[in-house]
This record gives C-alpha cells, structure tokens and sequence, in this order.
C-alpha cells in the first residue's frame, strides 16, 4: 500500500498544470457577439446546432455520465483541475458534426449555455478556450433511480428508425430528460465482455431531471406511438420493471441495487465503473482503477498510473458506445508522430498524421492575389446573400466569413488570381452587408499565406481522417499508455480536485446510452462514501 500511495503522490504532483479559467461572471457579462453563420444553414439551424453541441457536451460532464464513464473520468484525472482539450472531445462520434464548424463555434455555444445557466454553471471554459471541465461539485447522487422509467414500443427490427436521437427527442415531449439508454440483448458466446452488446430490445430507460415530470408521465394514460404503424407503447416506474424481472429470476427485493452505496452484491458487483468508489481508493493509499488513455490521444497534464485491474481494462479496445453502437474514435498524438504527406495544388506537403494540419506553412503554394478580404462594417449580415452577389462578378466564388469575424475572405473555385478589374468591380457594386457597404481590399502575403494554409489543413485533415479510418478497421489501433500533454485526441476522463468545488468528467452520447438490461449506469453509480462531498481527486489527501 506505501509504493502504492507513493506512487499516487507522484502522480498528483505532476498533474499540478496551469490553465485559466474564464470566470462565468465575465461570461455573462461580455459581448460575444453575433451569433456564427455556417454555409447553407438558417439561423433556425445554426441556433439548433448551437444548442445540440452544448447539450452533448454537458452530458459527458453531467452526474449521469461522468460517474459511470471510466475513460473520460480517466482523462480528466491527468489533471487536478479536471480539464479536457475541447479539440478531443471532438473527436466523440456524436461531436464530429462540429468538427468542421471549428472550436469557436462549440466555445460560442458553450458561452451562451454557461451565461443562462447564471450562478451555477455545469462547465467551465479556459481561457485560451482551447479546454473544458466541470465546475459544479461532483458528488453521489441517489436520487436517479427514482426519476426513471421503463418505456417499450420502439421497435426491434428496424434500426433506421430507433436511432439514439430520435429516441430521445420522442421522450422529450414528457420533460426535461437527462439520459436515455437502449437496452441491448447480451452476445453469449462473449461472456461479460458481450454484455449489452447484441439486438436492440425496442425499450429503453429514461433518467428525468424531475421527478414530478416522470410521475407525470407515469400519470398518462396512454403513450402516442413512436411510429405511426409500430406497436403499442408500455412504461412503468424503472423500479417497478426491475422488481418485476427480479420477481422473474428469483432475485430477493433486498439484493436489488439501487444506487448509493455500493453493497458489492450481485453478480456484476467489482465490473461496474464507479467514479467515487476510485475516488475513495485513491483517499486511502490504494492506486484506483482507472482506464489507459493512448499516447496519442490529447490531455492536459500526465497519464494517470494504473491499478491491476485498470491495466486489464485498458489493454483492451474501449467498451463504450455511442448511440448503442460501438464507438469509433479519431485519433490524434501529444508526442510527434510520423508526417501523413498530400498533393495540393501541385505541391506535396507533409501533415500530421491525425490532424492533418501542415507542419511547414511556408510550403502552401499559392499565387498572389488570389484571394481578396471584405470588411464588415455592418450587423448580422446575411452571407448568402454576399456571396450570391459576389457571384455576378466571380464564377462560383468561395466565402470564408468565420462566426462573429469583422472581416471575411473571397477565392475563386479554381484558386487562381482575381484581377485588378474584378476587384475593381466587386468594389463598384457597393454590396450591402448587414446594413453597411462592404469594403473590399487585397491582402498582404501573411494574410493570403493563412487563408491559403486554412485550406490546405482541410484537405489535411479528410486524409488525416481517412487514414485513420483505415487504421482502425484493420485492427491496428495502438494501446501504448504514455505520458504527455496538450494536443488533440480521443477519450479520457478524471475526478475534479479535493476542497476546490467540483471537477470531474464523463462522457458518452448526449442521453445516449451504454446501459442496458440488468446495467442501468447511472443507478449504480452511487458513491463509496454518500456524505463525501469532495469532487474526485488522486490524491492522497482531502
């Protein structure tokens, strides 16, 4: 126990990083301006985007998820302030929709979640707005269990239709929800490892946030169908369906968790992942068992040391899933990895391998005058517009207008120069923009190397994304456990820090669930110690 504890006084030690924390005050208060465009999309479409990556990204921090999810708890325990690259996290499958909306857009999003969540925000954002972690205190929650309801009627056969998000927004005409789970058959012959890993079983269990809207939905006397031609829908109390099926089984009411405090009874007992139980272990000088994060998948700080048990889990692929399927994951290195090398524009650059962005800059071909910038002297103007205006004077112009920018970047498609008297022209229609004319200008060679480099980065990063595919589905994904920081990458999580309010993460598909029959996470995820208040720590100390 003594090499143990030391070896967890180490580790703590060198988590020590520092990184700034926007003070959600000064979020509320600040401008953050415009809301951003995105090409092609309404402001309807952008506003629901907006809220769907903060919604996600609440939920891999939230006391449904974060209790129960040993990589993401693993990756913010590399770190005493809990904090997670926001450029991993999207790598989550259910965030890559926003990968090519960029970092401003997600930290937008999130800004405007904190500012309406007032004095008591979930997250927090770092200053550089390059990482995230909880804020809110971190401890048991026992009331789960109570808030949830088995509903049936989604169908069994027909995976087009009972996908994860449209699931979740069939239950979220009842109230507010903050996890929904398909439950999945077991694959046998895989033993444990199989568990909850087979057919979808058509029903699911669904975590309310108050328990008045689930007795209200519980009140109802009938459910509208899930899908017009499908089957009848069925719910009752989650306690109700697990006392029912331990009737079925001969299981004692007395044996039946329940959430709280682990009895370490039952046959799953010891495999479930539970982040205060870990917590309790590192407390006492025991090494906690936590999951291997890959050296190349990004964190802020150091790797945190395994148990026994952790080093078992970790040397296996990860078992999570995303929307009831087995979780991809792009994957990205903190140490330098062998350069990834694409043509563009006649040039051969080398990348990095699983970011794709250019290592040398200075190589992007490009030819001067081929870009021209607009500024935007006006409000909320409406980039479609410009760029249909534009298109009277260049073929097929390219618009780069990132959100809440002053200043925007045109480009031919074919990339080559906008003469003098395009310009001339493109000046001459004195096009409106958010209520004030535009003015146009040509841009110094630093201004078009970075456009230019922005470009070559995307083409990057689809063949970074590309290979990456290939690697995993020959089976190649390397396992290592190394130290490192900063980057990007894929998954992880921690505990928060002792006597600092709470830190801490988890993660998994917005109400999306793992959980399935007989493995309802978020109702065992209650703590070692219910009266522990301390947000998660490896450290010996309280």
């Amino acid at each position: 126990m003594a090499e143990a504890k030391s070896e967890i006084e180490a580790t703590a030690a060198a988590m020590e990083v520092e990184v700034k924390e926007v003070p959600a005050e000064e979020i509320k208060s600040e401008e953050t301006g415009p809301a951003p465009t995105v090409e092609g999309k309404s402001a309807e479409e952008v506003e629901e985007l907006l809220e769907k990556a903060a919604k996600q990204i609440s939920f891999y921090f939230s006391d449904s998820n974060l209790p129960v999810d040993k990589y993401f708890f693993s990756l913010t325990c590399c770190n005493t302030e809990g904090w997670v690259p926001l450029k991993t996290i999207l790598t989550f499958k259910r965030m890559r929709e926003f990968q090519d909306l960029g970092t401003a857009f997600v930290i937008y999003a999130l800004k405007k979640k904190i500012a309406e969540e007032g004095s008591d925000p979930l997250l927090a954002i770092s200053g550089d707005g390059e990482n995230i972690r909880r804020k809110r205190v971190f401890e048991p929650n026992a009331t789960a269990w109570t808030r949830s309801a088995y509903v049936k009627g989604f169908g069994e056969d027909d995976p087009e239709n009972n996908k994860q998000e449209k699931i979740e927004k069939y239950v979220e005409q009842f109230g507010k929800i903050n996890a929904v789970r398909m439950r999945r058959a077991d694959i046998e012959e895989k033993g444990f490892a199989g568990k909850g890993k087979g057919k979808f079983k058509g029903s699911v269990f669904v975590e309310f946030a108050y328990e008045k809207d689930m007795k209200a939905f519980l009140a109802l006397e009938t459910l509208p169908k899930y899908a017009e031609d499908g089957e009848e829908m069925a719910k009752m109390s989650k306690d109700e369906y697990v006392k029912m099926k331990a009737k079925e089984k001969g299981i004692p009411d007395s044996e039946i968790h329940r959430g709280g405090k682990p009895d370490g009874k039952g046959k799953d007992a010891g495999r479930k992942f539970n982040a205060f139980k870990e917590m309790e272990k590192a407390k006492k000088g025991i090494m906690p068992s936590l999951a291997k994060i890959p050296d190349d998948v990004a964190v802020v700080g150091v790797r945190p040391g395994l148990s026994k048990a952790g080093g078992e889990n970790g040397s296996r692929k990860r078992d999570r899933e995303d929307d009831g399927e087995e979780r991809e994951g792009k994957e990205s290195r903190t140490e330098e990895p062998a350069a990834l090398t694409i043509e563009y524009k006649g040039a051969m650059l080398e990348c990095d391998r699983h970011t794709g962005k250019i290592l040398d800059p200075s190589k992007v071909p490009f030819d001067d005058g081929s870009s021209v910038k607009f500024i935007n002297h006006g409000e909320n103007g409406d980039w479609k517009d410009l760029k249909i205006r534009v298109a009277k004077i260049i073929d097929s112009p390219f618009l780069a207008f990132p959100p809440g920018s002053k200043s925007g970047t045109i480009a031919k498609a074919d990339n080559s120069v906008i003469t003098d008297d395009e310009l001339a022209k493109l000046k001459e229609e004195k096009m409106p923009f958010g209520g004030a004319e535009v003015e146009w200008a040509r841009m110094d060679e630093e201004e078009q190397r970075a456009f230019w480099t922005t470009r070559a980065n995307f083409q990057g990063k689809l063949a970074a994304d590309r290979l990456n595919e290939q690697k995993q589905k020959s089976g190649r994904d390397r396992r290592d456990f190394k130290g490192g920081r900063g980057g990007r990458g894929g998954r992880g999580g921690r505990g928060g820090r002792g006597g600092r309010g709470g830190r801490g993460g988890g993660r998994g598909g917005f109400k999306g669930g793992r959980d399935r029959d007989g493995n309802d996470r978020n109702a065992e995820k209650g703590a070692a110690d219910p009266a522990s208040s301390l947000p998660p720590s490896l450290g010996t100390g309280a």
